[in-house]
């Protein structure tokens, strides 16, 4: 019961966020040994879990891409490429904010695309706004804002929830999620969602000045010049590390030690040692820029693998799956289904890793109780954890763009609740259809 305690003050603290998310994250290291549910070091440990050091590498990677404005670059090749006809456009700006969100964190990739946004939606309505240019400003802001979500699906760096997964299957069940594994069903799920919502948000047809974006996008890529060095640097480390963690299996043949974590951590060392200008003293990344990495989350990780810990060594774990043991009279599909509606609403409200956190010891605890693989409950619920798309509150990504005032917040929960229920079906579908393969198991 004290575990039941902790474990419920942790989850409501984290919900209604009543002290910072990160600051409740370090309730384990004080009440763990304080109530005699284990030492200290016990509690403490997976604080340095090597999935927590596989998330900071990919962060220093991703801040790397923004202190050399190569982010940026990536951002408006993109959209030049895809064509200046407004539903081209969306699709442009979803497409690069995802391919962005993959690498780097979903509020970051959203503050970057936002200013670019806004520049085209003022050119593009320069007279009053009609329904037609309001429709238009409404669907490139949800658009931004759903793709930065939706692209950090596709990889294990991607958004939070997706590493806290790997973290804990591995520690708790000893099943390995490699970069390139995760990437087989990430990627999938990510491109479906992408392009349902580009549809569902784009079914109007729009009518507007395309040379005034065409002009605005060729202006800014000539700011910008051609590649510095730096940025080509960037862009070396960045593919490499890409491609390592994509052929890891194979990079083991050669060096049996090599995983995601120790190439992340070589990637973000390499960027600390790796001059522009030696004589300056002028490196590819500085500690001042990497002091910029959101700490917070790495919290985060560590009090939910150790909360999960906890609950997994003191018997709750089998106690609550018990208790749900009626749950087992459902199909499997069904029973994967309630889960992601389950977490996709519920996200909504709450923190999307915070929920992760608090839901992943149970549902791979009930998975075990019914003679499931852990994974098969898992996975399902960290990708839902990415899919609320109704409240400006429900991510960051939202927050920012209904901020702009481009947008009443009918518009979003009207857009978002379609996005939730197809969302449901959809990863329900994909994760029941792909795991069995990728990871030899079956429902």
């Amino acid at each position: 019961w004290k575990c039941v305690g902790m474990a419920l003050m942790m989850a409501v603290w984290w919900s209604t966020e009543a002290i910072p998310i990160p600051a409740t994250s370090l309730l384990p290291i004080l009440l763990v040994p304080v109530l005699g549910l284990g030492s200290i070091k016990s509690a403490s440990a997976p604080y340095a879990n090597p999935t927590i050091y596989l998330f900071l590498g990919g962060f220093i990677l991703g801040l790397a891409l923004e202190k050399w404005n190569l982010h940026k670059r990536i951002a408006l090749y993109t959209l030049h490429a895809v064509g200046y006809q407004p539903r081209r456009q969306v699709a442009g700006f979803m497409l690069a904010t995802a391919l962005l969100s993959m690498w780097v964190s979903n509020t970051a990739t959203t503050i970057m695309m936002m200013p670019i946004g806004l520049s085209v939606i003022a050119l593009l309505t320069q007279d009053d706004e009609t329904n037609e240019q309001q429709a238009f400003a409404t669907a490139l802001l949800l658009g931004i804002a759903y793709a930065a979500s939706i692209g950090g699906i596709a990889t294990l760096i991607g958004t939070p929830p997706n590493a806290l997964l790997a973290a804990f299957l591995k520690d708790n069940y000893d099943v390995h999620i490699g970069f390139g594994q995760w990437m087989l069903l990430g990627v999938p799920v990510s491109l479906g969602m992408l392009l349902f919502t580009w549809w569902w948000l784009t079914r109007k047809r729009f009518t507007l000045n395309t040379d005034a974006a065409r002009t605005m996008i060729e202006q800014q890529l000539q700011e910008l010049g051609p590649m510095s060095k730096p940025e080509k640097m960037v862009a070396t480390v960045f593919v490499l590390t890409s491609l390592a963690w994509i052929f890891q299996p194979q990079i083991k043949t050669f060096i049996p030690a090599a995983n995601d974590t120790s190439i992340a951590m070589a990637a973000a060392l390499a960027l600390f040692i790796i001059p522009v200008d030696a004589r300056k003293r002028v490196f590819l990344m500085n500690w001042e820029h990497a002091g910029k990495v959101p700490w917070g989350i790495l919290l985060l990780f560590g009090g939910g693998l150790s909360l999960a810990t906890v609950i997994g060594s003191t018997g709750l774990a089998e106690w609550i799956a018990s208790a749900l043991g009626g749950l087992s009279m459902m199909e499997g599909i069904m029973l994967m289904a309630l889960i992601v509606a389950v977490i996709t609403f519920l996200t909504e409200v709450t923190s999307n890793t915070a929920t992760a956190a608090a839901f992943l010891p149970l549902l791979g605890a009930l998975a075990v109780s019914q003679g499931l693989p852990p994974e098969l409950l898992a996975i399902p619920a960290a990708i839902a954890a990415s899919c609320a798309f109704m409240m400006p509150v429900a991510t960051p990504p939202n927050a920012i763009v209904f901020g702009t005032g481009h947008m009443e917040i009918r518009s979003m929960m009207k857009a978002g609740l379609v996005l939730n229920l197809f969302g449901v079906v959809f990863v329900t579908g994909m994760c029941y259809s792909l795991i069995g393969m990728i990871w030899s198991t079956s429902l």
